[in-house]
């Protein structure tokens, strides 16, 4: 009984050593540790931050403002319907208020075809971008693109996408080329359904109209001058025969019983 006893007391005794060593492994709150010191920044670092700051406020001022006001029109497609495998042309660009004069320049146009459901699917690209930046000061920038849906494109609606590319200084340039350092600035010009239509196979009624009546001009060309000539050719007769003298009958003499012989 004692050594049972013993063995009991020795197992209790593990069982706390346990207890307490898994009760030291465990970290301690958050609370109750002690706060991080703070990393203090350096001169540069502040001086940086500051300009960050300020730099944020301004673009925040100037393009967030309601001092851009982007545009894009389609001059041969005004119904929004589009043939495929044929080039179309996309105008796009952007007007900006006086705040931005100087400060701001757009190069470049993105057009995308997307799935009518879902508008993240990108289904055909068309980009142009200029070599050359301009300053917009007190004027419109427009952008020209020249696009071809895919002739395997189906008859049916699609998400026409277009941006305009543009870049944004907080200062103005002393150069143009200054704004390939600028801030780039895109965003949506036209976001709308579209229709695209196949005109391969279709009956092109003006084209056999235009036939119609060329055949009938030339027609009635032949027809007069056909006439004319056939006058001038019998009138040309009629004037040879009358210049003809008629031929002199020979005549002898006459018997005395009167008979006439030739």
């Amino acid at each position: 009984n004692s050594f049972v006893a013993s063995n009991k007391a020795l197992g209790l005794l593990l069982g706390l050593l346990l207890l307490s060593s898994t009760l030291s492994a465990v970290p301690a709150k958050a609370e109750d540790q002690a706060p991080a010191a703070e990393v203090e920044l350096t001169p540069e670092e502040k001086e940086q931050e500051e300009l960050n700051k300020k730099f944020n406020e301004q673009v925040e001022k100037d393009i967030k403002g309601g001092n851009i006001e982007l545009y894009a029109y389609f001059p041969g497609n005004q119904d929004l319907k589009f043939a495929v495998g044929e080039l179309h042309t996309v105008v796009a660009g952007a007007r900006v208020q006086e705040a931005l004069y100087g400060k701001f320049s757009c190069n470049g146009l993105r057009a995308s075809i997307n799935s009518p459901y879902d508008a993240g699917m990108v289904i055909q690209n068309f980009t142009y971008t200029e070599p050359f930046n301009t300053v917009m000061q007190g004027k419109d920038k427009s952008l020209h693109l020249k696009m071809s849906p895919d002739e395997q494109l189906q008859e049916r609606k699609f998400q026409l996408i277009v941006y305009v590319l543009c870049r944004y200084l907080p200062e103005a340039p002393e150069s143009p080329a200054d704004f390939n350092q600028g801030l780039a600035y895109y965003n949506v010009a036209f976001n709308e359904t579209v229709e695209f239509i196949d005109t391969s196979s279709a009956i092109d009624f003006s084209f056999f109209m235009l036939l119609a009546i060329f055949g009938s001009m030339t027609f009635a060309l032949l027809y007069i001058f056909t006439d004319i000539f056939s006058g001038l050719g019998s009138s040309g007769s009629a004037a040879q025969k009358k210049g003809k003298k008629p031929k002199a009958v020979e005549t002898g003499t006459v018997e005395a019983n009167g008979d006439e012989w030739l």
